[in-house]
Parts: structure tokens; C-alpha cells; sequence
């Protein structure tokens, strides 16, 4: 998993390695030190936003389902104790036969300690353990996710402030023309070049800028709040919006969204999951062994022992036979779930692509918007200054000039919506394309790291050699056991171990066979396990074609599963007896 993640953040340095235009930006921008920059709102939400940090508490909330079902196969222990008052009557006996009644009294007080060690579990905590570790890191997905939608609402937000600051101040200016432009029909009507008609058109034109005026504060009004909603203070002199280095081609975004986008990425973690949780409903099949050690001591009880002492250590086997269909149908129903969350990724993955390819349409018509619309700012400037100069000429009417005057407004307007939606659609892209978080966007701050929780917590009053090996030193003797010589020989190396270190794991190893014979007897003599058997739904007709034969096989699958535990036992603790003992001295 750990090389998965590092393929990741190559894959967004190298393909958004332009990102890094906005810390450059950002810091030319900041020389004017009262302007807030783009890059300061973002750090500000990272830091501050109580969403994402719900968000972070979550992922931490998630780690401890690890540590829960580590725990299923570690020691369990547990301490109970009573007292009460007592008092018993009962007919006295004496040599001339029964006469009255004795009575005792006391107050009895027990207490017990008892000790379980699972050893083996048909390899349920493992899988637990995988099933867990995979949701951690699809948690850690949606943590990435839920960062790059903060973000994109703070990018949308710090530029719809922009728009609306420009828009404000366009209409702003609209007005006060407009109101010039009243004048001038007042002055020239009262010199007697103008007339009534070309005041009431001035002054409607007015009337509609200032209801314009009015409607773009209130709008601006709205935005600064959706700001300071999401980065937690209330914007101050934004400065310009930084620009992004986008993939060349719609087909290089959909290749690095597929590789990169959280969603999908939680999505396949989440199948992983949902396969382990296959392994989890098989092991309802397998048997189970553990170790129960009890202490027990009480006092002044009535009878005729008014003290105890007890100490007790059992093996305790479980073997499934019959379930009533209950275990097959948990093992279908996993399997089927991993099935349905394949559809879900191949869906998510279409989702993708389809999000990237209207985006990447919506994102090359803003564009065109944009430079169609400075295009006619230009015009329409220059027929502005054309109209009204034939208007001093007389050539032109008062109502030609306003509007001309109302198409110059438009066209600066339609400027100011097209660089909102240029930038907008570019920071969805972004997203979607997994590549708007704070690493990808190479922010100045210390980067929120969901693993340290999980790397502290999970070796939390103990060492990782513990944790890898004791828990299921039986279930993961497989995979796990062939490690353990390799590593005690490199410790013994480092240690510089001689010939005391081989003799006390010598007698380490004699001690382990000896518990992996224990178990290896304690199974064969107590479980009485049978071989996976399809039991059809007439159980009576199986019980009487079992008979006698169920014992001879029983005892060999307990005989053959207390021999794996043995051999594992002695493989973990490295035993061996007589002449091969002194052969591996080295």
C-alpha cells in the first residue's frame, strides 16, 4: 500500500507539476502586504474549516476498527469477586439422635482471575485486521476528498467575491455616466438643443443602472459571507486569481483522473475490503482453539471447606458442524459484495471520465466567452466614442448614446461572468481530477498526515515484533512464521549473541515444543471436528449414514490440525532436538 500512495503523489507532482505557478504568483502578489491572496484563503480553510476537521476525526475514529479487531486474537483477561452475608440452620446431631437446630453464619468472599489466548481462528482475526486496514485507507480517500471540495468552495467563493467586487464597481461607474449623461439632456434642453423626451430616457436609463447597483451590492453582500463561511474571515483585498497548467488534452485529464481521483481510489479499497470480508465469513467454518488459564480463591464460606484455593488451565476447542445454512449464505453474500462494489468502481470510473469530458467542453466555451467578450468590450468602446462625438455633431440622438453606452455595460459584464467561469470551471476540473488537495496544490503548510494516528495507536504499549507475530502466531504461521528465524538471526548478530544466547534459545525452543505438543494432544483428545460435509436439508438421514464412522474421521482432522499447530509452534521457536540441534548451533 505504501508503494501505491508513493505512485500517487508522483503522478500528481509530474502531471500538475505546474500547480507550483500558484506559490510563485502568490508570492509576487503578497509584496502589496494589505491584498489577501488566493493561496493565504486556502491555507486559512486548511487550517480552520471545522468541516474538514470533522472530516480528520473521522479517519481517526475509522483507525480504531483495527485496533478492535487486532484485539479479538490478542489475551483477554478479566477479574471477578463477591461477598455476601450468609446463614444456614440445619438439624443438629448428637449421640442420642437429632435435637434442634444449628446455625452458622459468615460472609463467603470469592474472587476469580481468568486469562483466555486464542491460538487459532481459522484465520478470522487476520482477515479483520486487512478488512480494517482497507477501510482505513478508503477513509483516507474521503479525507482527500473532502479537502478538495473545501477547496474548490473556497476557490468558487474567492472568485465570485472578485466578480462581484468588478461587477459592483462597473455598475458603480454605470451610474454616475448615466447620471452625467441626465445632465447634459437638462443642459442642452435648457439652451434649447434638447428636449423632454431626452431627459425622461436619461433619467429611465438611470433608474434601471441604479436598480443594477443595488441588486450587485446585495449579491457581493451574499458572496463575502459564503466566504467568510468557508475560510473563516471576511475577505480583505483579494488579489488576482492565480492561473493553472492544465493537461494538454481531454483524454491526458481522464488518464490522470482514473489514477488519482479519491472517489474511485476509496472505491477500490472499499472491493478490497469487501474481499477480505470473504476470508472473514469462511473462518465461521474453521474451528477454534484457545488457552483459558483460571485462579479462583475463597473465604469463609459455610460448609465443610470454609477455604479454597483453585488454579486451572484448559484448552478449549470449538468445531462447527451445522450452522442451518446461516455460515454458506454469509460467504455468498460476501462475495456478491464484492461483486456489486466492482460494478459501483467501473461506474464511479464512467462517472469520471464523463464529469471530465463536459467539464473540459464547459471549460473550452468559457474560454471562448471570455476572448469573444474583451473582444466586444473593445468594440463597443469605440462605438461609444463614435456615437457620442456624432451626437455633438447632431448627428446622433441622446437615445443612441445610451445605448451605446448600455452596450459597452454589457460587454464588461459579460467579461467579468466569462473570467468567473474560466476559473470556476477550472478549479472543478481540477478536483475531479484529484489533483486540488494541498499537496497536489504544494500549499506552505505543514500537510496533515492521517497515518501518524494510526502508526501511534497501533504500536501503543508494545513493539511492532509483538505485533506481528504474537497475536496469530498459529493462523499466520504460514506466511509470517519464515520470517521470524531470518529476523531473531539478524537480532542475535547485532546482539552478538554466543554460546549462552544459543542455550537460552534452546531452551526457549524446548518450551515451545512442549506447548505445541500440549495443544497438539489437548486437540486430538478433545476435538472431534468433521470434514466439510454438504449437509442436505434431511439431517436425520445424514446422522444415521454418519454413525460410528464420525469418530475414526473426527479424530483424524483433530489429530491432523493439532499436528499444524505443533509444527508451527516449533517452526515460530525454532526447535530441535538431539544431533540437529547441535548441527544449527551456528
Amino acid at each position: 500500500m505504501r508503494s501505491y500512495q508513493t505512485k500517487m503523489g508522483f503522478v500528481r507532482r509530474v502531471v500538475l507539476a505546474g500547480t507550483a505557478c500558484i506559490a510563485a504568483l502568490s508570492m509576487t502578489l503578497s509584496t502589496n502586504v494589505s491584498a489577501e491572496t488566493f493561496q493565504e484563503a486556502l491555507i486559512a480553510a486548511y487550517h480552520n474549516n471545522p468541516r474538514l476537521k470533522a472530516e480528520r476525526t473521522r479517519v481517526r475514529e475509522i483507525d480504531e476498527n483495527y485496533i478492535q479487531a487486532r484485539a479479538q486474537g490478542r489475551v483477554s483477561s478479566s477479574l471477578s469477586g463477591s461477598v455476601s452475608g450468609s446463614v444456614a440452620r440445619f438439624p443438629a446431631q448428637s449421640f442420642f439422635g437429632p435435637g434442634g437446630l444449628d446455625t452458622i453464619s459468615g460472609t463467603p468472599a470469592d474472587a476469580a482471575v481468568q486469562v483466555i489466548q486464542p491460538l487459532y481462528q481459522g484465520g478470522r482475526v487476520k482477515a479483520l485486521k486487512k478488512q480494517a486496514k482497507s477501510a482505513i485507507y478508503a477513509a483516507r480517500e474521503g479525507l482527500r476528498n473532502a479537502e478538495q471540495n473545501l477547496f474548490v468552495s473556497v476557490a468558487t467563493a474567492y472568485v465570485d467575491v472578485k466578480r462581484d467586487e468588478e461587477t459592483a464597481r462597473i455598475r458603480r461607474n454605470n451610474v454616475s455616466v448615466l447620471a452625467r449623461q441626465e445632465q447634459a439632456a437638462r443642459d442642452r434642453f435648457d439652451v434649447g438643443e434638447g428636449t423632454l423626451t431626452d431627459i425622461a430616457q436619461a433619467e429611465s436609463r438611470l433608474a434601471g443602472a441604479n436598480i443594477g447597483l443595488a441588486q450587485a451590492e446585495a449579491q457581493l453582500a451574499a458572496s463575502r459571507a459564503s466566504y467568510e463561511r468557508v475560510v473563516g474571515k471576511p475577505p480583505s483585498l483579494l488579489s488576482t486569481t492565480p492561473r493553472f497548467i492544465l493537461p494538454s488534452s481531454m483524454t491526458q485529464a481522464q488518464e490522470v483522473g482514473r489514477a488519482n481521483n479519491p472517489q474511485l481510489v476509496a472505491a477500490i479499497f472499499n472491493q478490497i475490503a469487501a474481499r477480505n470480508g470473504i476470508a472473514v465469513a469462511k473462518s465461521a467454518n474453521k474451528p477454534t482453539v484457545s488457552l483459558a488459564g483460571t485462579a479462583s480463591a475463597a473465604r469463609e464460606q459455610l460448609g465443610q471447606f470454609t477455604r479454597s484455593d483453585n488454579a486451572s488451565l484448559s484448552l478449549q476447542v470449538t468445531v462447527p458442524l451445522y450452522s442451518g445454512g446461516a455460515n454458506k449464505s454469509r460467504v455468498r453474500q460476501a462475495r456478491l459484495a464484492v461483486e456489486r462494489l466492482g460494478y459501483e468502481v467501473t461506474d464511479t470510473q464512467d462517472a469520471i471520465d464523463q464529469t471530465i469530458a463536459q467539464i473540459w467542453a464547459q471549460l473550452e466555451a468559457a474560454k471562448i466567452s471570455l476572448s469573444a467578450s474583451q473582444r466586444q468590450v473593445d468594440a463597443a468602446n469605440v462605438a461609444f466614442e463614435g456615437v457620442t462625438l456624432e451626437q455633438q455633431l447632431g448627428q446622433r440622438d441622446t437615445l443612441d448614446v445610451l445605448n451605446a453606452e448600455q452596450e459597452v455595460l454589457n460587454a464588461k459584464l459579460s467579461v467579468v461572468d466569462a473570467q468567473r467561469a474560466v476559473d470556476a470551471t477550472t478549479f472543478q476540473l481540477l478536483s475531479v481530477m484529484g489533483a486540488f488537495d494541498a499537496e497536489s496544490l504544494q500549499l506552505p503548510v505543514d500537510l496533515y498526515d492521517p497515518s501518524e494516528n494510526f502508526e501511534a495507536i497501533k504500536i501503543d504499549g508494545m513493539t511492532r515484533a509483538i505485533d506481528n507475530y504474537v497475536p496469530e502466531i498459529v493462523e499466520d504461521a504460514v506466511d509470517e512464521i519464515a520470517d521470524i528465524p531470518g529476523d531473531v538471526i539478524d537480532l542475535g548478530q547485532a546482539l552478538r549473541i554466543d554460546d549462552a544466547g544459543r542455550e537460552v534459545g534452546r531452551n526457549v525452543g524446548v518450551f515451545g515444543h512442549g506447548v505445541g505438543t500440549l495443544v497438539k494432544d489437548g486437540v486430538d483428545t478433545v476435538s472431534k471436528p468433521v470434514t466439510d460435509i454438504e449437509f442436505s436439508d434431511e439431517l436425520p438421514k445424514f446422522i444415521k449414514s454418519m454413525g460410528t464412522g464420525m469418530i475414526d474421521t473426527a479424530g483424524k482432522v483433530g489429530n491432523a490440525i493439532g499436528g499444524t499447530v505443533k509444527t508451527g509452534v516449533d517452526s515460530a521457536t525454532g526447535y530441535q532436538t538431539g544431533a540437529d540441534a547441535d548441527k544449527s548451533q551456528d
